[in-house]
């Protein structure tokens, strides 16, 4: 605890300039300051980090810090939230929340004290003792009834192209303490020196990941830089194809042709996304993708299904909505071993996708059009299903010694 003769902004400033703040992630960085104020006698009731991203699907990302024992803010306002992964320490729980594009355009986002700061650049305090009334934000309400006294929303200025704000609400009697919030906006500048790093090595490993996926680069960023490095992982593995897509680049204008790819890419992304999996390779106008072995084969391979038949439903009614436009596309599920790491030449590198089972699964795929089929199955990820399936044919691959089973789902899981 501290009492009135605490220098809040030398505190803060010395925290903030401490070369352990190079160390840490944006996460670590909030469960870290909240910890430092909270020993100084803020006694936070709530914590806020929200970044406005370079990301090409990510719109933001939302870190928040909460005590043990305090409800989550509630979040069923916001359609964009594409994911959530909560935290929980003995110091406090920090629900983390990626938001996809077009979360700005959002009631919740427009009507939020993040966006008037961020829109002014400009703190922005909220007395909640004695509040406004009517509340300037539908968020003040939420924080009234969970017995906060005082809030405070700050822009942060780290590197250009990227918005940051910090919000916090204490639950001290009487708010924050006397000479806090001079101290606090006195250190702003000393804050966005270590935020600033840890924002621009985020939107790296976002960025990276965007491009390559998540894993890859994940392996990257630990060092897998070297031409010829290759890792090998055991997974269901999947080849999805626009149908009809030579037909459209001649027929549709430019940019209705890139509407309609996106809109499939965008829609595999989110149903691998969900199963647990990834994209490995944008290649044309076709998708290769994996959904990890989590050390139980048939429950990958259902997973994996169940991915693409969520996809085959989002699809069905997005073409109802457009029918002018329609979707239609192929993919072939394989069970086996993809090859992913550097290639190319020692000046030019590409985290490229190999292996004899990668091949099978798109020969698979590219009989779905001549069949008639939606979605074949191999024989192999076939017979680790849960879920019955129907054999359609055998049939002769280039580079493949016998023929080959090949098989559909008899209905959706």
């Amino acid at each position: 605890m501290t009492d009135e003769t605490t220098d809040y902004g030398a505190r803060i400033q010395a925290w903030a300039q401490s070369s352990d703040r190079l160390e840490e992630e944006v996460g670590e960085y909030l469960y870290a300051l909240t910890a430092e104020l909270n020993s100084m006698g803020v006694e936070l009731g709530l914590a806020t980090v929200l970044i406005r991203t370079l990301h090409p699907q990510l719109d933001m990302l939302a870190i928040r810090w909460r005590p043990l024992g305090v409800d989550e803010v509630p979040t069923e306002s916001t359609e964009s939230i594409i994911g959530q992964r909560t935290i929980k320490r003995p110091s406090g729980v920090q629900d983390i929340y990626p938001l996809s594009r077009g979360h700005a355009d959002e009631e919740t986002w427009l009507t939020s004290p993040f966006h008037k700061v961020l829109q002014d650049q400009e703190s922005l305090r909220v007395p909640l003792e004695r509040p406004p009334s009517p509340a300037p934000f539908p968020i003040i309400e939420d924080l009234i009834e969970r017995g906060m006294t005082d809030y405070i929303a700050c822009p942060i200025p780290p590197p250009k192209q990227v918005k940051v704000v910090i919000s916090l609400a204490t639950r001290r009697t009487g708010g924050f303490p006397e000479g806090f919030v001079e101290g606090l906006l006195d250190s702003i500048p000393a804050l966005s020196i270590g935020l600033a790093f840890n924002v621009q090595r985020f939107l790296f490993e976002q960025v990276l990941s965007a491009y390559i996926g998540e894993e890859p680069a994940s392996l990257v960023l630990q060092g897998q830089i070297h031409q010829g490095d290759l890792v090998s992982r055991r997974a269901a593995l999947g080849f999805a194809d626009l149908r009809g897509f030579t037909a459209a680049t001649e027929r549709l204008p430019r940019e209705q042709l890139v509407e309609l790819i996106n809109a499939f890419f965008e829609r595999v992304h989110g149903a691998v996304h969900r199963a647990g999996g990834e994209i490995l390779k944008f290649m044309g106008d076709g998708v290769l993708f994996m959904v990890p072995d989590d050390g139980d084969a048939g429950d990958t391979c259902d997973r994996a299904l169940g991915a693409v038949m969520k996809l085959k439903e989002t699809i069905e009614r997005r073409n109802h909505a457009q029918p002018d436009r329609v979707i239609e596309f192929g993919c072939a599920l394989h069970y086996g071993e993809v090859l992913y790491g550097n290639m190319g030449a020692a000046s030019r590198l590409d985290f490229t996708v190999m292996g004899s089972d990668v091949n099978l699964a798109s020969r698979i795929e590219s009989l779905t059009g001549d069949l008639g089929e939606t979605l074949l199955l191999s024989e192999r990820f076939s017979g680790l299903l849960s879920s019955n399936t129907r054999l359609v044919g055998e049939f002769q691959f280039k580079g493949v010694s016998e023929a080959q089973p090949v098989y559909a789902p008899v209905a959706e899981p």
